[in-house]
């Protein structure tokens, strides 16, 4: 059961990152399995950047068919060996002994743009042993591993040439259905440069060539389907017939529910189908946006019966979906639904039989990672907290009870972290916000704090790092400040070829900050002269407007990047151009679309912008935010940037993540506190922060325009 993606503007990240792992290099990885400590509490202490860094993170539960055992993969960043460890651990749910540790799960899955993405161990239908998807080095090629149930270790189970990219269990017949990525050879790579690349949409001149090549490389990789027989380990191409998949294609769905939609229902685009084990019955997403409409996205889960053309929605009143999967019989289709107000989601289960819905599960602890067994009673699953990291817990569904099972970081229990209170409203354009606000560890009534406000997404979940996990939020607040992680709520159709209304995907969150800004002034909490402001990828778009548009901000750090400019439009390929198109923004930026870019673009506005900068950018991005830092460098702004080699949209090496919470906290420590860390180390830092200080030219922020 893979979680499906929600949030919407991370879409425009096809445009921005290769497929996986295709421009860096990978982080670092050491075959050493992660470790569970046992509780051991002690005397209290202050929460550092290695603890966070270093926290044990859930990346697949499967729970066996029986409901006997569960099997799950643990992760964690190692800032001394800039390096990333893992494990694959089984546990009885009947039993209470501590988890058996099976050894390490590989290297980590990342993604295109360097998440890591988490995949379940998928179990035998017999319960007795288990496959996962890994790799033990960077330079092996994935494979399908196998526990068989007894042994202390898992073993190679395929060795297919290339690397299997996803595969599927086919009991029947004893068999895994791998697709499988061909390398590309060394002749045709070096063939293509030799012949000259042609200038496509497959380009992004801004990453560079280096990541431009391996791009092309990636792409090149022929997909094959093979067999891998579980009797003999015979392994094979697949035939035509083989190759088929039981699951209709999204075209085919498309198609079917264009046909057979429900009287009334409007039309929408088909994602992510799952079929049931009966293999007549298919549940699946339907996005509607209606871009002549300025309303929130409209997400609806629907069933559809492949025989008898029978479609039912099964629910409107969630903004979305994380998860939905079937029961063993086909019966009840499960999901998890979320409101888009970042408060802990629900599971709810519907009956395909009687069209009724129930709530299985609606709690305070936000859930992740399902696994059901065969029985449809017990749900093996993650939960966490504002201030819990993720546990390994179980849901019985038949009593609606939840229970820990494993607490992966019991060190947390002699850490002290400030707790969180929820804020929310609505701005002068009708639009929604919420954040968490995370006051200072010693936090004293009546005194006002200096503010530091995360973006953009926010919950129930642990606050670790926002987006992108580059600002720790327990970090700023254990140095003194007040923390607001803020989301700018559920995403909005916008209307195609209509820049007012695309503007306000930038304008609203600036007023919404401002607004939730004057309530904890109003509060008391905050000091308004002392505010600073982080963003990275969309959140730094935010950013980027807030600090040219309004005298709020008093300090920013941006990571992105923002790519919002004529500059970068000059750079990004045809892919960008087109949606730059879309949003009013197309042709030669010095054409009749200049006038927009003027009142989008942060570095056309740079003489208003008097908040000192901090750029974290990667090596494959930072030429796109050198339109900015120019800009404000010439104009004698205080600004500063630093460029991690080898990392992608989301920066992943454990020491680059580590140097980045420091020098944020630095950072904003130096603007809105006037405090330097005395480390030996950061000397020639503070030299030159001092220097942007001294020689920036000072503005009272009553000459700044206002926001228009």
């Amino acid at each position: 059961m893979r979680m499906v993606w929600l949030v919407l503007s991370v879409k425009c990240l096809a445009f921005l990152a290769a497929p996986v792992s295709a421009q860096a290099p990978e982080a670092g990885f050491n075959p050493t399995p992660v470790s569970l400590p046992r509780s051991s509490p002690g005397p209290m202490r202050t929460v550092t950047a290695r603890d966070l860094l270093g926290l044990r993170q859930v990346y697949g539960v499967g729970i066996s068919p029986d409901g006997s055992k569960i099997a799950f993969v643990v992760g964690e960043a190692d800032n001394i060996s800039n390096s990333y460890r893992t494990a694959v651990f089984v546990m009885e749910t009947s039993s209470d002994e501590a988890p058996r540790c099976l050894g390490s799960a590989g290297t980590p899955h990342w993604d295109a743009i360097h998440q890591w993405i988490p995949e379940a161990p998928q179990w035998s239908e017999d319960s007795r042993s288990f496959t996962y998807r890994m790799r033990m080095s960077n330079e092996d090629s994935w494979q399908v591993w196998r526990w068989n149930g007894h042994s202390d270790r898992l073993t190679e189970l395929t060795h297919v040439p290339g690397d299997v990219v996803s595969y599927r269990r086919k009991e029947a017949g004893r068999k895994l259905i791998l697709t499988v990525k061909r390398p590309v050879g060394a002749d045709e790579g070096e063939m293509s440069k030799a012949q000259g690349i042609h200038y496509d949409q497959r380009f992004m001149p801004w990453q560079g060539m280096p990541a431009i090549l391996a791009n092309f490389t990636e792409q090149a990789r022929a997909t094959e389907t093979w067999i891998h027989d579980l009797g003999t380990d015979e392994e094979r191409k697949a035939t035509v017939e083989e190759e088929h998949t039981p699951e209709p294609s999204i075209d085919d769905l498309q198609r079917f529910v264009d046909e057979h939609r429900p009287a009334g229902s409007d039309a929408c685009r088909v994602e992510g189908p799952r079929l049931g084990p009966d293999g007549q019955t298919v549940a699946f997403l339907c996005f509607t946006e209606n871009t002549s409409d300025t309303g929130v996205f409209s997400w609806n889960l629907f069933s559809a019966n492949l025989f008898s053309r029978d479609v039912r929605r099964v629910t409107s009143r969630a903004y979305t979906f994380s998860d939905y999967w079937w029961s063993a019989d086909s019966r009840f289709l499960y999901y998890v639904a979320i409101q888009g107000d970042g408060r802990s989601n629900s599971v709810e289960a519907y009956d395909t039989r009687t069209a009724v819905t129930k709530v299985v599960y609606a709690g305070p602890d936000f859930l992740k990672h399902f696994s059901m067994d065969r029985t449809g009673q017990f749900v093996a699953c993650t939960r966490e907290r504002n201030q819990q990291p993720a546990e390994i817990a179980i849901l019985d569904v038949w009593h609606s009870r939840l229970s820990t099972r494993v607490n992966l970081n019991p060190e947390f229990v002699n850490i002290r972290l400030s707790k969180s209170e929820r804020i929310a409203g609505v701005n002068r354009y009708g639009e929604e916000w919420f954040g968490h606000v995370v006051k200072p560890l010693d936090y004293q009534p009546g005194k006002k704090y200096p503010l530091i406000v995360t973006m953009y997404r926010s919950g129930d979940y642990f606050l670790l790092g926002a987006s992108g996990n580059e600002n720790p939020i327990q970090l700023y607040a254990a140095n003194g400040f007040a923390v607001l992680s803020f989301d700018i709520g559920r995403l909005r159709n916008r209307r195609t070829n209509d820049f007012a209304d695309r503007l306000l995907e930038w304008k609203s969150p600036t007023e919404s900050l401002s607004q939730a800004i004057a309530l904890l002034t109003k509060g008391g909490l905050v000091d308004p002269a002392r505010t600073g402001i982080a963003g990275f990828s969309h959140g730094a778009e935010i950013v980027e407007y807030a600090i040219s548009h309004t005298s709020v901000f008093h300090a920013a750090t941006l990571s992105g990047p923002a790519a919002r400019d004529p500059y970068f439009y000059y750079m990004a390929g045809t892919g960008w151009q087109e949606t730059f198109d879309k949003w009013g923004l197309g042709g030669w930026p010095e054409g009749p679309s200049s006038a927009n870019w003027k009142q989008l673009s942060a570095s056309l506005n740079a003489d208003r912008i008097q908040t000192p900068v901090l750029v974290n950018a990667s090596d494959s991005e930072y030429i796109a935010s050198l339109s900015l830092v120019t800009s404000l460098q010439q104009l004698k702004k205080p600004v500063d940037l630093f460029i991690y080699p080898d990392e992608l949209h989301v920066k992943n090496g454990p020491r680059h993540r580590y140097e980045i919470y420091e020098r944020n906290v630095d950072w904003f420590r130096f603007w809105l506190k006037s405090e330097e860390d005395s480390s030996p180390e950061k000397i020639s830092q503070y030299e030159y922060w001092r220097k942007l200080r001294a020689d920036s030219a000072p503005q009272s922020p009553a000459l700044v325009p206002p926001m228009r």
